[in-house]
């Protein structure tokens, strides 16, 4: 039994996980002043942000057409099945699109289509769990269900240096309520039932670290946390060497926010995202 996994460039999984586990990535497109760009393949995450800095015009994302992930599924044809994970419906029409494109195969193995609720780390955690199962030999609805399983054991928390990027993305949900009252503070964000809820706010980049800190520590016996940002690589970094420590025995995976996350969180976001162990 062969399943592979489909998912898109939101879920911002290290390329060597990709590659690994043998996962399609169905890139969103970034729009800059008219150019459309592919996420993760005409422009990377360190470009994006050089461009972000000095863009008079906050840039856009779109969905992959349903021809996209037509020509992806079609690629697939070896497969016995396709489970295709995506960011929430609440979030963006990329899971529509991923339909269409199903439906719109002459033949081929069939797809099952996961809303995982989440986007980015929570994504990418939750595509891994369903690429383990693909890997392990699980047949398609195993694998489907091992995927909608592991939503509910996910959590995220990100720092965001403002709201700005959120709002005019529109994708700031029930964390406009801050709006207008976030000057010199520093928010932390979270994703809930598919949509961002506010998580806390701070007044310091070092204190929201510190909060970060001590929301990962509370997860202990996660066997896996993914810890990403769009700000310095070093910073990323400096934040895994202080959770080591704190969570043994937790795999902690280093990476990066790209383009199509970085547009609406900004270029000052870090974050974690713990998988809870099965119960």
């Amino acid at each position: 039994m062969t399943v592979r996994i489909v998912t898109d460039s939101t879920c911002d999984l290290p390329a060597d996980l990709v590659a690994e586990y043998g996962i399609t990535v169905v890139p969103l497109a970034i729009e800059f002043a008219g150019e459309s760009l592919r996420d993760g393949v005409d422009i990377d995450a360190a470009g994006f942000y050089r461009r972000l800095a000095d863009a008079k015009e906050l840039p856009r994302t779109s969905q992959p057409t349903p021809e996209t992930f037509r020509k992806a599924y079609d690629s697939l044809l070896d497969a016995d099945g396709i489970c295709s994970v995506h960011i929430s419906t609440r979030l963006s029409g990329t899971l529509n699109s991923a339909r269409g494109g199903a439906d719109a195969r002459a033949d081929g193995p069939p797809v099952e289509l996961v809303d995982s609720r989440f986007v980015g780390l929570g994504l990418g955690a939750i595509v891994l769990e369903a690429a383990r199962a693909a890997r392990d030999g699980a047949d398609l609805e195993t694998v489907a269900a091992v995927a909608r399983a592991a939503i509910d054991r996910v959590d995220v928390v990100v720092i965001v240096d403002t709201l700005d990027y959120l709002h005019r993305g529109g994708r700031i949900g029930r964390a406009n309520k801050w709006l207008g009252a976030m000057l010199s503070v520093k928010p932390l964000i979270s994703v809930h039932d598919g949509e961002v809820v506010p998580f806390a706010r701070v007044r310091t980049r070092a204190k929201a670290i510190d909060r970060l800190v001590e929301f990962a520590a509370t997860q202990q016996g996660a066997p896996m946390m993914f810890v990403a940002g769009t700000a310095t690589p070093a910073e990323t970094a400096r934040l895994v060497e202080q959770l080591t420590p704190l969570l043994p025995g937790t795999r902690l995976i280093e990476g990066n926010l790209g383009p199509a996350v970085g547009v609406h969180t900004g270029p000052g976001a870090l974050g974690v995202a713990p998988l809870r162990a099965a119960t």
